[in-house]
């Protein structure tokens, strides 16, 4: 099978959640057998490489703002694809990629699979015009997407209740390998198990505010880390990262085992988020055995159940009692760290998520599968 996979920034992974599954899953389907062709926004791009874990690499330039990275790269390679490349499939990350589902369902017989997190307009960052574009991508993935997978119970609810169209559920999976070093740690003074930490991009809807606010009412001399950033030079960024509050370290864009060093000894996890998907940062966090700290959201509460410390969705207050509550219970923090990594191993496995997306790509293309590994409606995973 030859597969095209098409709508996030690109690989080596170094942005977001969609890359990294990107990444994995496509190294997997290498192993598997088939050839994997993925799409890379050149201002995103970190190598020449033509190939990078067997998959071949195609860079293409785009129009680097917030609105219109996505949609222009996505149109170039839709075309590129028309017009150079034969595939039998291309998966597509996010829904706004169907608002060019007509075009290519015009020129080209390729099937389509969708992965799709939730009702993007809902997301703070996008403007007006935006907002309008994702709105109006459902509808069209309705129409034209051969397949549909849901990362999360709500937005397959939505897609169902709204839309009339049955999806696939498939989760995303994490990497449990254990990470002793602590060269990342020293780099920027960091003691073991004396930071707490979130890994999010620098934008609204990652609530990045929310925990400063919260943090800055906390009395502790345990400091709070903030890995990631923006392309973007944005207000919001500016006024983020304003904070007087010392204890509190931006430290940029970090990728890959440095990443997953940072997180393996955090004190806990905190996730925000104002709008969420399945994330493949809090799945990580809970696989290297970090207490979690999350928002409430429903797609979020899917994913962590009772192995976790909620609170009340973009609540400062309810914010910093959990997290004081954390600092206060140290014994509480490594029991929640414990059932977090037994969650992951229950459920969340890159190689059955890669199967999953094999067996629904030769589904889609009418082809034998494996039917055992899917169970769309439960959302289990059959052994």
């Amino acid at each position: 099978m030859k597969i095209a996979i098409v709508g996030h920034r690109g690989i080596p992974a170094n942005f977001g959640g969609s890359e990294t599954a990107v990444e994995e899953i496509g190294e997997r389907l290498v192993q598997a057998g088939h050839e994997v062709i993925v799409y890379c926004r050149r201002h995103n791009s970190t190598t020449d490489a033509k190939m990078y874990k067997g998959m071949e690499r195609v860079v293409l330039p785009s129009i680097n703002t917030l609105s219109l990275d996505m949609p222009s790269h996505t149109f170039l390679s839709i075309w590129h694809l028309i017009l150079r490349k034969k595939v039998d499939i291309i998966h597509f990350h996010g829904v706004g990629n169907a608002l060019f589902f007509p075009m290519l369902k015009l020129f080209s017989r390729n099937k389509t699979l969708l992965v799709v997190d939730g009702p993007d307009w809902d997301r703070p960052k996008w403007g007006r015009l935006a907002r309008l574009a994702l709105k109006t991508s459902f509808p069209l993935a309705v129409r034209f997407a051969d397949t549909i997978i849901s990362d999360n119970r709500p937005v397959q609810r939505l897609f169902r209740e709204e839309f009339g169209r049955e999806t696939d559920y498939v989760v995303y999976g994490a990497n449990t390998k254990s990470i002793d070093t602590t060269i990342e740690l020293e780099k920027h003074g960091l003691e073991p198990d004396n930071y707490m930490i979130q890994v999010a991009a620098i934008v609204p809807d990652k609530g990045v505010h929310l925990l400063v606010e919260a943090y800055e009412q906390l009395e502790t001399d345990m400091p709070l880390v903030i890995v990631g950033d923006t392309p973007y030079t944005t207000e919001y960024k500016a006024k983020v990262m304003s904070t007087k509050d010392k204890r509190i370290k931006f430290l940029g864009y970090i990728y890959g085992e440095r990443y997953r060093e940072l997180v393996a000894h955090a004190y806990a996890y905190v996730h925000p988020l104002i709008v969420d998907g399945t994330s493949p940062a809090l799945l990580q966090a809970m696989a290297l055995g970090k207490c979690i700290i999350s928002t409430d959201l429903p797609e979020t509460m899917g994913v962590i159940q009772d192995v976790a410390l909620p609170f009340k969705s973009q609540d400062v207050a309810d914010l910093r009692d959990k997290l004081q509550y954390a600092l206060d219970h140290p014994d509480d923090v490594a029991n929640y760290g414990r059932l977090a990594l037994q969650r992951i191993n229950e459920r969340y496995n890159w190689d059955v998520v890669t199967r999953q997306y094999e067996a629904l790509s030769f589904r889609t293309l009418g082809l034998p599968y494996d039917e055992a590994i899917l169970d769309a409606e439960s959302g289990e995973v059959a052994p």
